[in-house]
């Protein structure tokens, strides 16, 4: 009974009070016309991706990285081939991200499935997309985090990106199997060591993977420990690619930094 209220006065204020009426990131009153529902100061403050981006897993570059490889990749081989970020993760990305996920903010992963979308057809069309990928998998949350939050966020962007390009969105492929600790305060050996074994494939789909081109969807990319841990599952299920993409990364800094 509690949830059934809890829900219906959600549902009652956001006919008051429409989510889109809100930036996403600071909550200021803006116009139903504001691109990603942002406001002018925040959407100016965003640490969008620019030119320079590292061409493996896509994180911005810094100024002191004379190469075309961020730092973390040259220390660390990865499992999946390309990777592809929108934004830095920067103080206004955390607070969409902390919305989306601790909130109850599930109408914010259609933004960010908007904003990947767009950071996707800016450099390909949406025919290439659909030639280049069969398939888009969100990253599976555990059941547990699930009951919890109400829904995957992943999930949730996942269908927005897929809306909006094209290429078929499927979360019943991939399953947490495994509850792991945080990841914030763990070094990446740890991040590798805490994640191994927490994915599985389904078994009545698994045959679905074999020789597929494979994109997967999350909200923050870090050191690459989850997404590597996945993209080595689905290889070994027989597909042919897996990259990823991600709303926010991390910096490009040297290890120790």
């Amino acid at each position: 009974m509690k949830d059934f209220l809890t829900k219906t006065a959600g549902v009652v204020l956001d006919l008051i009070y429409p989510p889109a009426l809100y930036c996403i990131c600071c909550g200021k009153i803006i116009d139903a016309s504001r691109p990603y529902r942002l406001c002018n100061d925040c959407m100016d403050s965003m640490k969008w991706i620019g030119e320079r981006i590292c061409l493996k897993c896509g994180k911005q570059l810094t100024e002191h990285n004379p190469g075309d490889i961020c730092f973390s990749c040259r220390e660390h081989p990865h499992q999946f081939d390309r990777g592809y970020t929108c934004t830095e993760y920067g103080t206004h990305e955390r607070a969409i991200v902390f919305a989306l996920k601790y909130d109850g903010r599930a109408d914010i992963a259609e933004t960010i499935g908007e904003i990947m979308a767009d950071r996707m057809l800016a450099e390909f069309t949406n025919d290439e997309l659909t030639g280049m990928y069969d398939v888009v998998l969100p990253v599976p949350v555990h059941q547990h985090k699930k009951r919890t939050r109400g829904y995957n966020q992943a999930a949730l962007i996942a269908v927005g990106f897929s809306g909006r390009t094209g290429v078929i969105s499927d979360a019943g492929i991939l399953v947490r199997v495994k509850e792991t600790h945080v990841m914030r305060s763990l070094s990446p050996d740890q991040r590798r060591e805490n994640i191994r074994g927490a994915f599985a494939v389904r078994k009545h789909r698994a045959e679905e993977l074999r020789g597929r081109n494979i994109m997967l969807i999350d909200d923050i990319y870090t050191t690459g420990a989850t997404i590597d841990e996945i993209a080595s599952l689905l290889k070994k299920a027989g597909a042919s690619r897996v990259d990823f993409l991600s709303f926010a990364s991390g910096a490009d800094m040297v290890k120790g930094e």
